[in-house]
């Protein structure tokens, strides 16, 4: 209830604004937004950074926060140090014990009727550690940061199953939802909130009874600690190296300025299976036995990390067995858009039939690069994949071989974004001042997020430049969240509260608001480039991933609901996701991209014959990457169904590829390096299902002019600025002008689900 389900879902006015003129010249649509650059100037100048940067010496990498007069990591007082980040955990749990006792004591109607508020107001005392706990441990370069906030971790989640199975606290609040004479007095968000609460205390066992509780709690221990182990190990691979025997190696198979990493033995040639050497070989290597090996290698997964998937989704079917669903998807999917494991399996089916064609059409010009033109289906497989798109891409190419990254360079795409999102949301992105201790690596900028009619509405901090101990990129992390603090939280005598609402409050009107804090990690790369400058260049699949991820800041800022439950992001794991998705689709809009695009050196524009070339590139098989995630849907729909506990991962993985024979693996064991089946377990398929709603969106508010203000502020005030709080199928009626979809049906997935075209992409976070 108070994290793992509730508060740790992926894991946010109207008024009257005039429309923001645009001008359509040569088929291009510019904003007229005026900016002074200074989102540029930050990344892409020195001396414009060098003001707003802590101006004291270099630090090592994580200690920064060490420093005198250090204001602590995200001006949160507590986080100068890592001991201070284990005090700031103790004061935050000590408070939570203390309001525990206090709301579980009140019994009067005036405390009954402040009880969901309270829970609320427990629930983000709670979260502001896990989350914050949770960015240190896959961001911060301070290993001591990091082992502090792993023992944090595991305090709170020892805390949050006290929680979780307090029968006190769920009757109560089956009291509260109950009472007619209560009920009437919440509001619509404290009831959405409430119910919100209820189905997590019974998903956590509360209804169960006997031995039931304990049996929760120790399924749930195991599948956290199985879920961690599998997560951690997604990467690894049961050799380091693939053995190509001498007989199969001809001079030229391995490719050329390669041979200084490889090994050759008597046996033959052992190839690495990390870097950059196997999948050059696997783009061009002409001999298809070598390919299939190295691939094969590459996504065989170690027998361990098979076991443990075994575990994972037995212990998960155990669980969905103690509250007699009829597995483990129905289990999860019950509070969800889908509601049911049949209406996903609806979805996906229709989804793969009306993509199907245009899957094979794809192939078709694969099969041309080596004269292939029958079975294109069952022929080709998954290490042909990357050797005939160099083939045919490599025929393809034009007379120009520019580097369209020279164009987007780190600082212009962030410019961009402010001026796309000051267009359509009447919202800036403002260079601030770095604070001392403030950030924990000397390359991380600081932004305010600032509204035209509300002043700041959030910070960003851009952690965005690679570092090698980011163990997750590119992501998002709401460190602190919007929600109302009430006047009785503003205790003058309370040193705890003050110290984190003089840097984490703003004003509404006459109420006071947490200010959203945000956090995006990305591992991109700096260069020097001619001249002997360093620049951050990014391709255009980088340019996709930033505006992903910040479609997902955006919803965290301009959710700003009363209750944190409901706040920014906090919503259905298949909803969240839409803000974002739908980012993509700016990001590949010329008229969006020639808008901002400008060469780092010169500042020349885009042309736009450059543009569409490396599009087309770049959309190569696209219809095929949207087949390959339909069957990676279904197979977490498989493993994730019927109650059965004689279970074999790798065998469901290979009849799933069969079934849907595109690109067909018959012979690795990859479903055990599928990180997404504990992160997402059974619902894998909401990429797909937000993508599709992105799809309606676009064509519906922003595809004729993608810069409109009318629409922005349809989208920001009938979608982003509820976060959670309503049902995700009213928000979607509503902005897309179909009353019908309220219900959320078979009928309205199906709807839905009509979409002709829809592009996958690389972003996933």
């Amino acid at each position: 209830m108070f994290v793992s389900t509730a508060f740790a879902r992926q894991v946010c006015r109207v008024a009257t604004v005039d429309l923001r003129k645009t001008v359509f010249l040569a088929g291009r649509c510019f904003s007229n937004v005026q900016s002074d650059g200074l989102a540029k100037k930050v990344f892409d100048d020195p001396d414009t950074w060098k003001q707003y940067r802590d101006s004291r010496p270099s630090l090592p990498f994580g200690f920064h926060n060490y420093t005198s007069g250090s204001v602590g990591m995200f001006m949160n007082p507590y986080l100068k140090r890592p001991s201070g980040l284990l005090e700031f955990c103790k004061e935050s749990l000590l408070r939570a014990r203390q309001l525990t006792v206090s709301i579980i004591a009140d019994d009067s109607a005036a405390g009954l009727r402040q009880y969901i508020k309270n829970l609320d107001r427990l629930s983000d005392i709670l979260c502001r550690v896990i989350d914050l706990c949770e960015f240190v441990r896959v961001a911060h370069p301070n290993k001591a940061f990091v082992n502090a906030a792993t023992e944090c971790h595991k305090e709170m989640f020892r805390f949050m199953n006290e929680l979780n199975t307090s029968e006190e606290m769920y009757l109560k609040l089956e009291r509260v939802l109950t009472d007619p004479e209560l009920r009437k007095d919440l509001t619509l968000e404290e009831l959405s909130v409430g119910k919100l609460l209820y189905a997590d205390f019974q998903k956590a066992g509360l209804g169960l009874a006997g031995e039931g509780k304990s049996t929760y709690v120790e399924l749930s221990q195991h599948i956290a600690e199985t879920g961690q182990q599998f997560s951690d190990d997604v990467y690894e691979v049961e050799e380091n190296e693939v053995l190509i025997p001498k007989s199969l190696v001809n001079k030229g198979d391995l490719g050329p300025g390669l041979e200084s990493y490889l090994h050759v033995t008597n046996k033959g040639v052992l190839v690495p299976l990390f870097g950059h050497v196997p999948m050059e070989i696997l783009r061009t290597c002409p001999n298809r036995e070598i390919r299939r090996r190295i691939w094969t290698a590459m996504h065989t997964a170690k027998p361990v990390q098979v076991k443990r998937l075994s575990h994972l989704i037995i212990y998960r079917r155990l669980l969905a067995a103690q509250f007699q669903y009829n597995s483990f998807g129905e289990y999860q999917l019950s509070d969800k858009m889908a509601k049911s494991p049949e209406n996903v399996r609806r979805f996906l089916e229709k989804l793969s039939v009306e993509v199907k064609p245009e899957v094979e059409a794809e192939l078709r010009v694969l099969g041309k690069a080596v004269n292939l033109e029958e079975n294109l289906i069952k022929e080709i497989r998954p290490w042909d994949r990357e050797f005939l798109s160099a083939l045919y891409l490599s025929r393809q190419k034009s007379s120009t071989t520019e580097d369209i990254s020279a164009y987007f360079s780190l600082g212009t795409v962030v410019q961009g974004l402010s001026d796309l999102f000051k267009s359509i949301y009447g919202i800036e992105l403002r260079p601030a001042k770095v604070q001392p201790g403030e950030i924990w690596e000397s390359t991380v900028r600081k932004f305010e997020a600032v509204s035209e009619e509300e002043g700041v509405v959030g910070i960003i901090y851009m952690d965005l430049f690679y570092r090698s101990n980011k163990t997750l990129n590119p992501a998002h992390f709401t460190i602190c969240c919007s929600r109302k603090i009430y006047p009785e939280e503003m205790d003058v005598n309370d040193e705890f509260n003050l110290k984190l609402q003089t840097v984490q409050t703003t004003q509404h009107g006459n109420d006071t608001f947490q200010l959203p804090v945000i956090s995006l990690v990305c591992n991109f790369q700096a260069e020097r480039v001619e001249g002997g400058e360093t620049k951050c260049l990014l391709s255009l699949s980088q340019v996709e991933t930033l505006f992903h991820e910040m479609g997902h800041a955006m919803h965290s800022m301009l959710g700003r609901t009363n209750l944190q439950n409901v706040s920014g992001t906090r919503c259905p794991t298949d909803f969240v996701e839409l803000p974002s998705i739908l980012m993509e689709f700016f990001a590949r809009d010329e008229r969006v991209l020639l808008s901002f695009a400008r060469h780092h050196k010169t500042g020349e524009p885009l042309p736009l014959a450059l543009l569409r070339h490396h599009q087309a590139d770049h959309s190569f098989l696209d219809k095929c990457e949207t087949f390959s995630q339909i069957k990676m849907a279904f197979l977490d729909q498989e493993l994730h169904g019927k109650i059965d506990f004689d279970i074999d991962p790798v065998a469901c993985y290979q009849q799933v590829e069969h079934h849907f024979e595109v690109f067909e693996d018959d012979v690795s064991s990859w479903v055990a390096k599928f990180g997404h089946l504990y992160s997402y377990g059974a619902m894998y398929y909401s990429y797909l299902f937000d993508r599709v709603i992105a799809t309606r969106i676009w064509e519906h508010l922003f595809s004729k002019d993608p810069y409109s203000r009318v629409n922005g502020d349809k989208f920001k005030n009938l979608v982003l600025s509820w976060g959670g709080s309503r049902d995700p199928w009213e928000l979607v009626a509503d902005v897309l002008e179909q009353p019908e979809l309220r219900k959320g049906d078979v009928a309205a997935m199906e709807q839905l689900s009509r979409v002709a075209s829809i592009d996958a992409t690389s972003s996933s976070s």
